[in-house]
């Protein structure tokens, strides 16, 4: 598992952002978390000016659900980077709704700044709902938001927001290709609202 990982990392990164130093320490974090994993997914999606890669795993059972976990890196050519690793229970809405699935947990996340040159890292309070129609069974509505006030930023950032909505398709056994919208914006004490990605994106889903 550690090698899925550590490829997820390495591929997330430019080797010539500055930034690149500053994700280190959540990196070397995520790679000595104990990953008693019984099931594993792969997300990759691109804008038109930004890649993100992520992972997330099952740690362990927890009540009513599945404590996950997942790591993950946002690349943005033109405003910086945006990095995450979070925790999160995950399963079905109120234990009894048939294909609506919910996650409530924490997120860390880690901001690099272009422009203007600031970091700011932030505790993001975290919430998934997935929804699959009964009668179309292929396809799956997913909304994620991930919010860190002020009381929870820190640095030179006032607050973070990264949400995104998609819409999936199970193209083969496990495998889903997405068309959705995401924003990632941080709030900063000066300079405004930076938007590390704002706007469509294509996404690949894997899960094995």
């Amino acid at each position: 598992m550690g090698s899925h990982v550590k490829f997820i990392i390495r591929s997330s990164f430019n080797s010539r952002s500055p930034y690149s130093m500053r994700m280190l320490p959540v990196a070397a974090v995520a790679l000595s978390m104990p990953f008693a994993v019984a099931a594993h997914t792969i997300d990759l999606a691109v804008g038109d000016d930004a890649f993100r890669a992520a992972y997330e795993g099952d740690v362990a059972p927890a009540a009513g659900g599945m404590l996950r976990a997942d790591v993950g890196a946002l690349h943005n050519e033109d405003d910086g980077d945006l990095i995450h690793l979070g925790l999160k229970v995950r399963g079905d809405a109120g234990g009894y709704t048939v294909g609506v699935e919910g996650a409530l947990g924490a997120t860390l996340y880690w901001a690099g700044i272009d422009d203007p040159d600031e970091d700011v890292s932030a505790v993001a309070l975290t919430g998934e709902l997935h929804v699959t129609p009964q009668d179309w069974d292929r396809v799956r509505l997913a909304f994620t938001l991930n919010y860190a006030p002020e009381v929870l930023t820190f640095g030179e950032g006032e607050s973070l927001l990264d949400t995104a909505a998609r819409l999936e398709y199970e193209v083969l056994q496990e495998t889903r290709v997405y068309l959705g919208y995401r924003l990632a914006r941080v709030e900063l004490e000066q300079g405004g609202d930076q938007d590390l990605h704002q706007g469509a994106q294509l996404g690949i889903n894997i899960t094995f």
